[in-house]
């Protein structure tokens, strides 16, 4: 428990330099460590759940199957960022996604609610609420420019280079259904850049 704790106090200074001490205290008394491993599910469609997940190791899925049966991506969350279901957090509604881990994965689990009525003693904890809902936001709009302005090889390129360690966590079928394309294409193009950097 020490060691965990000891971690996970190293990563959020490094990802929220301006927290205190106390600022973590205090976050971590509303966390809980949880290990997950590969699929394993955090929130089911149609649950109303109102935990947020900062993602210490691995990486987290949203997902949502369409009326084919297809699963669809919506959300790829890195280590090292916060997540959660945006219709329980915000409207306390049941979400229409099912979010699971990739591969081994720990996080720090605190109910959204509690974190922002920590915020009233320690401010700096609305500081990060603001800084994950700037990233979540950025990065969804990033994604919607790239499936609406660029081609299945250009986002394969934009997302390398603006989020490389996808490709060290997630599988190819995940990436290439998160960037809107099929499996097969997908590892053509991996295929194609990898001869044309040889």
């Amino acid at each position: 428990m020490a060691d965990y704790i000891e971690r996970a106090n190293q990563i959020l200074k490094v990802t929220y330099p301006f927290l205190t001490n106390d600022d973590l205290e205090a976050l971590l008394k509303i966390s809980q460590f949880r290990v997950c491993y590969n699929k394993e599910v955090l929130i089911r469609s149609g649950q109303i759940n109102q935990n947020s997940f900062f993602i210490l190791k691995g990486m987290i899925r949203g997902f949502f199957i369409n009326e084919k049966g297809d699963e669809k991506n919506i959300f790829l969350r890195p280590e090292h960022t916060i997540s959660g279901a945006p219709e329980c957090l915000f409207h306390n509604k049941p979400t229409k996604f099912t979010f699971e881990s990739i591969l081994e994965t720990e996080l720090l689990v605190f109910n959204f609610e509690e974190l922002k009525s920590l915020g009233k003693k320690h401010p700096n904890l609305i500081q990060v609420n603001f800084e994950a809902l700037q990233e979540n936001i950025m990065t969804l709009i990033s994604r919607v420019e790239s499936l609406i302005s660029l081609t299945p090889e250009e986002r394969y390129e934009a997302l390398l280079e603006q989020s490389p360690q996808f490709f060290q966590t997630a599988f190819n079928k995940h990436i290439a259904n998160y960037l809107g394309i099929t499996a097969v294409s997908f590892s053509r193009i991996v295929n194609r850049k990898r001869n044309s950097n040889n």
